[in-house]
């Protein structure tokens, strides 16, 4: 198709007002042809009588020069308007590419300017030269040598804290502007078109849920979503995405939106519009998402059956060989059997078996995932600090961890089957102590490491010494067994569960924000003590009141944001009157629900919150499971496993595991 030409106008005047030629002729004889056959010989009047076309064109052209399809010179007037015989005010609209450029540009210096002031502030906060620095700011020096004087992070520094310059986390505002949800008429999410707010939301599920449990490529997601692509992203998908991410919002003064409100708009959204006979990708990822959301609501058995949803859904999927397929297929496949290994360790049931690669091998890339920066983010317009992600390693190391977790869920649950001896037991115990001597240093070793302790990554230790202690704790009241074999090794996995929870993760980043399978560990942990060790253990370490006061101040922080914390709390209550432990004196501002939230709960809220009345472990169950001679044969098969005193245990931690545990117990003894 040719472009459209525009042909200079033909117009009647003095000169061909006197031609020779008549009316009749003009009208039935080509205009053009007769025009050049008439003025080729005195062309240069003829030049001087056509519309001059400005020296300098602009593309933005005034309106009345678009209106008159005319090239304008971009001048205020420009010269056509400015030589009319009929003036009009000459007007220019401005074009969307460059409000875009002046937009971006404006925040990036709002954004420098206000970062330089908050370093200026937190320095007057801290009491640090305050009589200097209100000097400089009288004398009028510029906030940015000032900056530069007090030694803080340069203005070259901005943009590498802000959270959408990541590799992967890219949801910039002006990019939903411009190619997201309000730049046409397509929307991702009908619930609102405010753009700060999915920003706010999309941060916070990429910082704390995304790194746990990764259920999709977030590049790919992040592109999709852009481009409006329904490929790696969809409607069912963003608002499961957003419904959880406002579990994690922060309520402050100040507040226009009620994010509790959101949330359920968004997740009422997905229940309406999610078809479960679709078998795309991200209608699967979109149920295990409202998995995760359910159990954050204290909605365990509807949970359950998200899970199911997507769980059974991906044998239905067909491989595709398109660009991008299979990073997504190993995401999702990975990240739902990891679901499903972890929820089956707390409600106690035989996880199901999903037919696919493990997806636990180094890969080509993963060293530029493991660099792509993590973001500790919280609030809207955060100035938040970022380290290495390390999700490549992680994710390898965890599907290793849950492949060993399914598999004693498998044995310790399943109803029909041989019976559990020793040997399986030690088994499983020797997987898991092997897993955690290969743990790669940087994830493993974070005691002696210079580099931040991620989050995800405490959260993987933390998942495999709740592991542990599910695997043994069925020793410590089966009737002659010698418990005295595994007291040590268990006190010391709950102990270093405890001391990576309180003096790492709820210490650099509050417990507001863990994951909601993890508050089931706090509370497996903190039972140990109270049902085992309730005065302690010489050499330092919680006791019983100290165990039962963190897991009930972990629960509260979490209680913030989501439910689910709040029965959990009150069954760690019954735990602690039923183990005749001293409550601690604050209880009741302990125990005090959020707005909206229950006081009092009942066994209904119980098993909602569990699928369970309890959270503790069916032992009697798990006792039958076990040989008659389980307890006669532990000696024999201990011993092949080098396991048969308090303190041997302790060696399948390995060199650097013992050290650790030095270290923690040193630790513990200073507190």
């Amino acid at each position: 198709m040719s472009s459209r030409k525009i042909r200079p106008s033909f117009r009647d005047d003095s000169t061909s007002a006197n031609s020779p030629q008549s009316t009749s002729e003009r009208a039935g004889s080509d205009p053009r042809r007769a025009r050049s056959e008439k003025e080729a010989p005195e062309s240069s009047t003829s030049s001087s009588r056509r519309r001059r076309v400005p020296e300098s064109v602009t593309r933005n052209a005034c309106l009345n020069c678009k209106k008159a399809r005319a090239k304008c010179d971009g001048e205020k007037p420009c010269k056509r308007c400015a030589t009319r015989v009929e003036p009009s005010e000459c007007i220019y609209e401005t074009h969307i590419k460059h409000t875009k450029e002046e937009l971006g540009k404006l925040v990036k210096e709002l954004g420098a300017r206000d970062y330089l002031t908050e370093q200026i502030l937190q320095a007057l906060s801290t009491n640090e030269k305050v009589p200097e620095i209100l000097e400089r700011l009288k004398s009028g020096e510029t906030y940015e040598s000032i900056v530069e004087w007090l030694g803080r992070s340069p203005i070259g520094d901005f943009e590498t804290l802000l959270p959408w310059k990541s590799q992967h986390s890219t949801f910039e505002a002006l990019d939903h502007e411009t190619s997201g949800i309000s730049s046409t008429s397509f929307k991702w999410t009908s619930v609102t078109s405010d753009i700060a707010v999915l920003d706010h939301l999309f941060q916070l599920y990429f910082a704390w849920v995304h790194p746990v449990h990764t259920l999709f490529s977030e590049g790919r997601f992040v592109d999709c979503y852009k481009r409006q692509s329904e490929n790696y992203c969809s409607s069912v998908l963003v608002n499961a995405i957003c419904a959880m991410a406002c579990h994690l919002h922060s309520v402050a003064e100040g507040d226009e939106v009620d994010f509790e409100q959101l949330g359920g708009e968004f997740s009422d959204t997905v229940r309406g519009s999610i078809d479960a006979s679709d078998k795309s990708v991200t209608t699967i990822q979109a149920f295990a998402v409202m998995f995760l959301v359910n159990c954050a609501r204290a909605n365990g058995l509807h949970a359950s059956s998200y899970l199911r949803l997507a769980t059974n859904s991906l044998s239905s999927v067909a491989y595709q060989e398109s660009e991008g397929f299979a990073e997504v297929w190993k995401n999702t496949v990975r990240g739902v059997r990891n679901l499903n290994a972890e929820w089956a360790q707390i409600t106690f049931q035989v996880p199901p078996t999903i037919s696919s690669a493990l997806y636990n091998a180094v890969e080509e890339n993963d060293n530029e995932l493991d660099a792509a920066k993590w973001y500790f983010y919280r609030y809207a317009n955060d100035q938040c600090p970022a380290w290495p992600g390390l999700l490549a390693t992680t994710n390898r190391e965890k599907s290793k961890l849950t492949a060993i977790i399914q598999d004693v869920t498998a044995m310790m649950y399943t109803q029909q089957g041989p019976k559990i001896s020793p040997y399986h037991v030690l088994q499983q115990y020797s997987r898991l102590a092997t897993w955690r001597e290969e743990l790669p240093s940087i994830v493993g070793n974070i005691e002696n490491s210079n580099s931040q302790a991620l989050p995800h990554v405490l959260s993987l230790l933390i998942l495999y010494s709740n592991s542990v202690i599910q695997l043994l704790r069925p020793l410590l009241d089966l009737g002659d067994f010698p418990s005295h074999l595994v007291e040590e090794i268990i006190w010391n996995h709950t102990q270093q569960g405890l001391f990576l929870l309180d003096e790492h993760y709820r210490t650099q980043y509050t417990c507001r924000y863990q994951p909601v399978l993890q508050m089931f560990a706090v509370l497996h942990l903190t039972d140990i003590i109270a049902r085992f060790f309730p005065r302690g253990v010489e050499g330092g370490g919680k006791d019983g009141p100290e165990a039962i006061q963190f897991g009930m101040e972990v629960l509260m922080q979490s209680r913030a944001g989501f439910p689910v914390a709040g029965p959990l709390q009150e069954m760690l209550r019954r735990t602690a009157n039923e183990c005749s432990i001293r409550l601690p004196r604050d209880l009741t501002e302990i125990m005090a629900a959020p707005r909206r939230l229950k006081q009092v709960y009942r066994m209904d809220d119980l098993i909602d919150a569990c699928t369970r009345p309890t959270y503790t472990q069916p032992v009697d169950e798990i006792h039958l499971r076990y040989l008659p001679s389980f307890s006669a044969d532990w000696a024999a098969e201990g011993a092949s496993f080098e396991f048969l005193k308090p303190g041997s245990g302790a060696r399948w931690l390995g060199e650097r595991g013992t050290q650790s545990l030095t270290q923690i117990r040193n630790l513990l003894n200073t507190n």
